[in-house]
């Protein structure tokens, strides 16, 4: 195995992990390994050939809770959750897909840990995610159509592996890499009190200097984090939002814009927001937005060059 050795980390409570993935226990039943339909003989170097023998994971990230992908380059982020409910940390799992369980599988391609470490940095207190990061790998899919995945990680005698499936369709999907971003105007704030009226996290973040219209037409790289913080079902939305404040430290305000687009909006009274579809910001709706949080950075052109679901 190659890449750090990886451990399984502290576990959190079903209820609290579902929570977290913004799942049912019926969907993480649906990432187990898929069954092998009769007479379909598994092909050497297939997925369920791959995965004999190996420990079962849960593939969390696939199936509903996959983003919406098309053919072609597509981001892949997922977790590892060993059968007694602990994640997977660190390591490089060998990721493949293929057309079905039994058929041969594709090249590996290494996934990369991305450790969620900005939550202290930024001094957010919206309370912290159960989840200690996310695997990422960057997937070439061929075609349209429902593609088994699995993904891997051995370290040594240690080894874990699940397998679950990947929608993959022909049709529009929100913000796809290459095309114009979506020009709409985003409510702007500068001090503490306003922002509070548009912003849900604690304390709140100051990404709201500039609306994205004006970004989009400034000339300068911009980098758009839609979330909702205090109401995010998936509670992946402080972890992201923390990273992209980071990120608007560490370049600087001068080089690109860094915006975050809340999905419901406190209003003046900073009440508890209802987060109902009737009731998403008009930056939600008008990208066309269904879950969170998503992030996307956009060049000097208004052209999408990086899209994130989580």
């Amino acid at each position: 195995m190659t890449g750090d050795p990886f451990v399984l980390g502290a576990r959190p409570t079903r209820r609290a992990f579902l929570a977290a993935l913004g799942m049912a226990a019926a969907g993480v039943a649906c990432t187990a390994a898929p069954r092998r339909p009769p007479g379909s003989p598994a092909a050497p170097g297939s997925i369920q050939a791959l995965l004999r023998g190996l420990p079962t994971a849960s593939l969390i990230g696939s199936g509903s809770d996959a983003p919406p992908m098309v053919p072609g380059p597509n981001r892949f982020g997922f977790l590892l959750v060993d059968p007694q409910g602990r994640v997977a940390e660190g390591g490089a799992p060998d990721v493949r897909i293929a057309r079905s369980p039994t058929s041969t599988a594709s090249r590996p391609v290494a996934a990369v840990w991305r450790p969620f470490t900005a939550y202290d940095r930024t001094g957010d207190r919206s309370g912290r995610s159960p989840l200690p990061g996310s695997y990422v790998a960057n997937l070439e899919i061929p075609g349209p159509g429902n593609w088994s995945v699995a993904a891997i990680l051995r370290d040594g005698s240690r080894s874990l592996g699940g397998s679950g499936i990947l929608p993959v369709g022909q049709g529009k999907i929100p913000g796809p890499v290459g095309a114009p971003a979506t020009i709409v105007a985003t409510p702007v704030a500068t001090t503490n009190d306003d922002i509070a009226a548009i912003c849900t996290r604690t304390p709140v973040d100051h990404l709201h200097s500039v609306s994205l219209d004006v970004a989009l037409r400034s000339g300068k790289p911009t980098v758009v984090c839609f979330s909702t913080p205090l109401l995010c079902e998936s509670q992946l939305c402080g972890p992201v939002t923390d990273e992209v404040i980071l990120a608007g430290r560490t370049f600087g305000i001068e080089r690109a814009n860094f915006i975050h687009v809340e999905e419901f909006l406190p209003g003046p009274g900073h009440g508890r927001p209802s987060a109902t579809i009737a009731n998403r910001s008009p930056g939600f709706k008008a990208w066309e937005l269904e879950t969170e949080p998503w992030v996307f950075v956009i060049d000097r052109t208004a052209t999408i060059r990086f899209r994130a679901l989580g």
